[in-house]
């Protein structure tokens, strides 16, 4: 359904496509609760509020800007809790051999998220609200590809690819809402988006065993 969308988003205008980020909510709701055996309300809020704020922003992000800002900030709440048992970062599992790749990697996407920021600021009919999410999301990302230098279990690497998914469906979605309309841009956006929910509700089934297992890498 996923893949659905994307090419969707290739022949029908934004608004016809928006049924579809409703169908992917159960897909991935019923997807989690099949692999876990229950049924967790915090992914579902994620979802739920996480497709609210891009609908929003995609419809008419300036009319929504204040509900699409608040569901934006509580999904990152939860998208952390979901996390919890991850940020449980011991410094003593770092080597400093990762020190050079750690400070690249962070100065490499900290400098293309704030320079597309850079570019977005002058256009966005309210910067007050803006930064709020602008300084969650950067924070948020950071964390996602730091966790994997602390905690080497193997699986842990899927947090790249959901951090690098969560920023490609951002900077591709503000490119094409303020910078260029061309369609490339937001079905690349959902190409990005659609990576990364896939990621992520992989990883969340499989947390506690990496969890229970990550003192047999590090």
């Amino acid at each position: 359904m996923s893949i659905l969308l994307v090419i969707a988003t290739f022949f029908f205008d934004i608004e016809y496509t928006f049924v579809l980020f409703l169908i992917n909510l159960v897909l991935f709701t019923v997807y989690d609760y099949k692999a876990t055996g229950r049924f967790n309300s915090i992914y579902f809020g994620f979802l739920t509020l996480l497709m609210i704020a891009e609908v929003g922003f995609l419809y008419d992000y300036e009319t929504y800007i204040v509900p699409v800002t608040f569901a934006y900030l509580v999904s990152q709440l939860c998208f952390l809790w979901l996390l919890k048992p991850m940020l449980d970062i011991k410094i003593k599992n770092f080597s400093t051999h990762n020190l050079l790749e750690l400070i690249i990697g962070f100065v490499g996407i900290s400098f293309i998220i704030v320079y597309v920021l850079y570019l977005l600021f002058p256009l966005i009919p309210n910067v007050a609200l803006f930064l709020p999410s602008s300084i969650a999301f950067i924070l948020t990302v950071l964390l996602i590809f730091g966790i994997p230098f602390f905690n080497k279990h193997p699986d842990n690497i899927m947090l790249w690819g959901i951090g690098g998914g969560i920023t490609g469906e951002m900077l591709f979605g503000f490119v094409y809402q303020y910078i260029s309309d061309y369609r490339l841009f937001i079905v690349l956006a959902f190409i990005f988006g659609t990576f990364f929910r896939v990621l992520f509700a992989t990883y969340l089934v499989r947390i506690k065993d990496i969890k229970a297992t990550e003192n047999d890498y590090n």
